[in-house]
């Protein structure tokens, strides 16, 4: 078969480093980007020089695919798979599981003394590279030994673990070579586009579920799914009518019960689970039935997140959240694969996760969210540094400025690493750059020592009032207030709206909270004549949650109610 130019490109550059020396190198190549083929065309090589070649893929469904790829470009490999009923070892390249492969090294089989040149391990990001017990690190320094020469090559297209890089001077890859990613591939016609659309159908509120090693606690999003009995049914019904028009949905669901309680809310015969301790014979006839659209719904939590090879898939139904961006992008993924009258891949969010990485500059992601905003809202807000309208409710510019996303912030936090001090979103947990932890919801009981002390005071009367020129004006808010001993207290604050950053500023900290149809005042926040009308009609708040600072009692919050 002919290869893909940029698959040609990196097959060089992967040979260029791994001249150089000895150090394992990373070829990164994003779903869709062929790894198959790229492992089997770099094997071939090897095979042609009659060298050993050691292929390391994660199930035995890889097993499969990426043996078979082999075969299309004529390669001759052995198979080296329990579960597939296949232990051979005789041909030159050899593509096994990892599980396999070290109950044999712990058995001293004859694969045990083969001296590989290479090897090569799809799913890089698998290696848990800290744990020096762990399988594949075991694997690797079992052949180390018995060839001091030998390369490493792995591939992913994700190529972190955690917020951590695999590649660097402290990780195992020290190099990295390919860079061909999602975006690039769409950009160049080789996968199909994602659709986001925003649901009819009520989504399920994950927001107050904690996070623990990485992601969501199951047992709060089980709480979560219970606390709403019929909304699972209610989705999924949607989910099939949209499905009509389409092939094969991927469903991804909060917990193992929640999976069962979808596959009870879908069209019987229609579905298939796929899980953790589902078995290797049970997970293939699944995707096999898929991939030859004889069933509509595959379900699972995480299983169907990387080497699953499905070009049928044309939707994607998020019924879980994810705190990993990483992870939603590899889940996308699955549905962008080529496929005989395919356009488009539909993703559903029911779980609020394109809100949750809206402050991450990715394409997809930036594209989800233009998709996906509400086109009934106003857009009224001007952005300074892009001039693109945001509506009432931005927190951060949707502009895209050289196919990046624009970084001005309506509201925002900065990150508390005196050397980052990037901004953020202002409902980020951590720095969306340097990952320092901005807040930390299970800290906040041993933080109670240091918190600055907060107040609650009612107001009994209010006074607004501008001063100065036409076009250089100032606004004086006074609340005269009573606390919680009775005693009377006056709390100020003022705006000086006379540049365009401190119009934002006094829309988004004043007009926003106090005026009903805010939106209608923007235009005119220079106007000195118009602001003071507007403040005849300001509602006034009922209570204020006031925090001494350095320049006295400042407003924490407002309370209108």
């Amino acid at each position: 078969m002919e290869l893909r130019p940029y698959q040609k490109q990196a097959i060089q550059e992967s040979f260029d480093a791994l001249k150089l020396n000895d150090n394992p190198v990373l070829l990164e190549c994003s779903v869709g980007g062929g790894k198959s083929y790229l492992i089997g065309s770099i094997a071939n090589r090897f095979d042609k020089l009659n060298k050993r070649v050691l292929c390391l893929v994660s199930s035995s469904e890889l097993v499969r695919n990426n043996s078979d790829a082999y075969k299309d470009i004529n390669g001759k490999p052995s198979i080296f798979c329990a579960s597939l009923s296949d232990k051979n070892y005789n041909k030159n390249v050899i593509f096994a599981t990892p599980q396999s492969l070290i109950s044999a090294l712990k058995n001293n089989h004859p694969i045990a003394q083969i001296k590989f040149n290479i090897i090569i391990i799809d799913e890089a990001h698998l290696i848990n590279y800290t744990m020096h017990n762990s399988i594949f690190i075991r694997i690797l320094r079992h052949y180390k030994q018995e060839y001091s020469q030998m390369r490493v090559l792995g591939m992913t297209g994700t190529p972190f673990r955690g917020n951590n890089s695999i590649v660097g001077e402290n990780a195992l890859f020290k190099t990295k070579v390919g860079n061909i990613s999602t975006q690039y591939l769409i950009d160049q016609g080789y996968l199909v586009n994602p659709q986001f659309e925003l649901p009819k159908t009520e989504s399920f509120d994950f927001s107050k579920c904690k996070i623990k090693a990485g992601d969501f606690k199951s047992s709060d999003l089980q709480s979560v799914i219970d606390s709403k009995k019929r909304l699972t049914w209610e989705i999924l019904q949607e989910v099939n009518n949209i499905m009509e028009s389409r092939n094969v949905c991927i469903i991804f669901c909060s917990t193992k019960a929640h999976c069962y309680e979808a596959l009870n809310a879908l069209p019987e015969n229609s579905a298939r689970i796929i899980l953790g301790e589902t078995n290797s014979d049970e997970r293939n006839d699944s995707l096999t039935l898929a991939r030859n659209k004889k069933i509509k719904y595959l379900i699972s939590v995480n299983c169907l997140l990387t080497g699953v090879n499905v070009p049928a898939i044309d939707c994607i139904a998020w019924l879980r959240p994810t705190s990993s961006l990483l992870l939603y992008i590899q889940g996308i993924g699955r549905g962008l694969r080529l496929n005989e009258g395919k356009k488009e891949c539909l993703i559903l969010d029911y779980a609020q996760n394109i809100s949750r990485f809206q402050d991450f500059d990715d394409p997809i992601i930036n594209d989800a969210i233009k998709q996906t905003i509400d086109k009934d809202k106003s857009f009224v807000i001007q952005c300074p540094q892009c001039m693109t309208f945001n509506t009432e409710h931005a927190r951060r510019c949707i502009g895209i400025i050289n196919d990046k996303r624009c970084d001005y912030y309506f509201e925002f936090k900065s990150c508390p690493n005196s050397e980052c001090g990037v901004k953020n979103d202002i409902s980020a947990r951590h720095c969306r750059i340097c990952e320092t932890e901005i807040i930390d919801p299970n800290k906040k009981l041993s933080l109670d020592i240091i918190k600055p002390i907060t107040i609650e005071v009612i107001v009994t009367s209010t006074n607004f009032e501008v001063s100065g020129t036409k076009n250089s004006f100032r606004v004086d808010c006074l609340y005269q207030c009573i606390d919680q001993h009775g005693k009377n207290i006056k709390i100020r604050e003022n705006y000086t709206p006379s540049s365009e950053k401190a119009r934002y500023v006094f829309y988004g900290q004043f007009v926003r909270k106090h005026c009903d149809k805010a939106s209608s005042y923007f235009m005119y926040l220079h106007d000195k004549d118009k602001v003071l009308d507007m403040l005849h009609h300001a509602n006034a708040p009922k209570r204020l949650v006031i925090s001494p600072d350095e320049k006295g009692m400042r407003i924490k919050k407002k309370i209108f109610e």
